[in-house]
């Protein structure tokens, strides 16, 4: 977001950003109220911190969107008003009416889609509140002029709702995470010779099956030695934790837990390793697009991908021989993808694969062609409005 303020403003637009107070800092200090950054200027609005869930995470549904909502009515007109799926669904029901209310265009940026992902999770199991949820996201997209995905199949699933919105939707996908602060090595050193790293960094959640990964080392011959790096927090942590637990002393088997650090400390990190990790429960590509599979590539990381094996996501990793794939269940194929991979290793270090990431990466998670087209789109919304 904030890449994508700093070049709406270098195109000369006058933004503003409403955001809450970060829940990831660690030192405990509020970020300022508002202030200028990088051409754009950020006001931040009072909600509870909501890191552990609970009913503080719940009155943020509400909360966090009315003050939104608020502001948009409240301040000088905006021509164009952008919100993400974070609070899920009741923000962009409240951004999207309250644009309308002002006669702004209003562009529906979907990180994920709910209440789907929320009902694989259990969140909104009741079949009411589903319903109810899924009524109210309808209707956001159909006051959208433009509704941003990050993949294809995250595109059918929004067409599947009402094909009506079929030519508002655009696949603009995010690129490698930024960072912001001064670098910082790896947490870790070089593995051992012969030793296949596969890391996995970033919020532990339960739409990984991270468990069941961990649990499928059990199955590799003794002969294929695999560290396993998990360098994060979340949900899930202690689940996976378990899981590592119960699998003891496996001869080729390591498991190792970092805690969550740094952008450039996990990029670091991941110059080290052999293997990306990106697992998704069944169900989930439909509606996401793990977003540290950019992140992979831009490190020129080889990947390994557990999901639905017909997506774009694992179907590209097969066509541009990025790496590996299974399904998410399919304990079997992975013990065979690690495998395979610890052959390449010994044989020529992935050289191959690590090739084919570069040029992947280059093509599809280039930040500049990306924003780019962020800059071509609200072009397209101000010729429109002009017209």
């Amino acid at each position: 977001m904030r890449q994508i303020a700093h070049q709406w403003a270098e195109d000369g637009h006058s933004v503003e950003v409403l955001s809450g107070q970060p829940s990831y800092a660690s030192s405990g200090r509020p970020s300022p109220w508002s202030e200028g950054l990088e051409g754009f200027r950020i006001r931040r609005l009072p909600v509870f911190r909501d890191r552990s869930g609970g009913w503080r995470q719940l009155a943020n549904l509400v909360v966090f969107p009315a003050l939104v909502a608020l502001r948009i009515l409240t301040s000088r007109r905006p021509d164009v008003v952008m919100c993400s799926t974070v609070p899920q669904v009741t923000l962009g029901w409240a951004v999207s009416a309250a644009a309308r209310l002002r006669r702004a265009t209003f562009v529906y940026h979907c990180m994920d889609l709910h209440p789907e992902i929320g009902r694989i999770s259990g969140e909104f199991s009741n079949p009411v509140l589903y319903r109810l949820l899924a009524r109210l996201d309808l209707a956001t997209m159909r006051r959208a002029s433009r509704i941003v995905v990050l993949s294809e199949d995250m595109r059918r699933t929004v067409v599947g709702r009402d094909p009506a919105l079929a030519d508002r939707v655009v696949i603009l996908n995010n690129w490698a995470l930024p960072d912001f602060d001064e670098a910082r090595p790896s947490p870790l050193g070089q593995p051992a010779p012969g030793v296949l790293r596969v890391v996995f960094t970033g919020n532990l959640g339960r739409f990984q099956g991270l468990d069941s990964v961990v649990a499928a080392l059990g199955g590799l011959p003794d002969e294929v030695r695999v560290e396993v790096v998990f360098m994060g927090e979340g949900r899930a942590l202690a689940d996976v934790e378990r899981a590592a637990a119960a699998l003891g002393d496996h001869r080729g088997a390591r498991v190792v837990f970092l805690p969550q650090g740094p952008p450039s400390s996990a990029k670091a990190l991941m110059r080290t390793a052999h293997l990306g990790l990106v697992a998704l429960v069944p169900e989930v590509v439909r509606y996401a697009y793990p977003s540290k599979t950019a992140t992979y590539a831009g490190e020129g990381l080889p990947l390994l991908v557990l999901c639905e094996q017909d997506s774009e996501l694992a179907t590209s990793v097969r066509e541009h021989q990025l790496g590996w794939t299974a399904a998410a269940d399919d304990e079997q194929r992975l013990v065979g993808a690690l495998t395979e991979a610890h052959e390449g290793l010994v044989s020529d270090g992935l050289t191959h694969q690590r090739a084919a990431v570069e040029v992947y990466a280059t093509a599809r998670f280039a930040q500049e062609g990306a924003l780019r087209r962020w800059s071509e789109m609200l072009g397209d919304i101000n010729e429109e409005r002009a017209g």
